[in-house]
């Protein structure tokens, strides 16, 4: 399982600057969908750009670096712009330390090589309408089925949502 580290202080800064928690930042490694690349303004550097969708929804793009084969450490993160956006929708549907570029080129970025160390592979069973719903709405979004799935059952379980059940006990049911 991957960890995250940070500096506190770049961390305050980054959010008072791009208005993005690490926090926030570091579910962008569970997106399937995101797309990586070598940070072009560091090429001497082992420094890359993530540029996917958090917890929360929001498209980020987040500098970051491996410190060991289960440790990241967060340099830098702020909401994609519009041309990134751009390039994410089209996927999917087929000089400081917090200095960022206005805008990466994702174009010939690879698939998020992190989402799948963070998860878990289980067989579930669901009924046809509940598939069927679940792809007519990915389908609009242009995201796989199973990722929207999965961010649905997130949401539930990072605020804690519970289903309200009833059952009847069979003799005090009425007919």
């Amino acid at each position: 399982m991957i960890t995250f580290e940070w500096d506190d202080r770049k961390a305050r800064t980054n959010q008072r600057k791009h208005g993005v928690s690490f926090d926030e930042a570091s579910t962008v490694f569970r997106d399937d969908a995101g797309l990586a690349i070598c940070d072009p303004d560091h090429p001497c550097e082992d420094r890359f750009v993530l540029l996917g969708l958090s917890h929360r929804m929001n498209l980020l793009v987040v500098c970051h670096t491996w410190c060991s084969d289960e440790v990241i450490r967060l340099i830098s993160a702020r909401k994609a712009s519009p041309g990134e956006g751009n390039q994410y929708f089209s996927n999917r549907k087929l000089t400081g330390i917090m200095d960022m570029r206005s805008e990466y080129d994702f174009s010939n970025a690879g698939p998020n090589p992190y989402s799948k160390r963070e998860r878990k592979q289980i067989t579930i069973r669901l009924e046809a309408g509940t598939i069927d719903y679940f792809k007519a709405m990915a389908d609009e979004m242009g995201m796989p089925y199973q990722s929207l799935i999965n961010l649905y059952l997130r949401d539930c379980a990072e605020k804690q949502r519970k289903l309200a059940l009833h059952w009847q006990n069979e003799d005090t049911a009425e007919d």
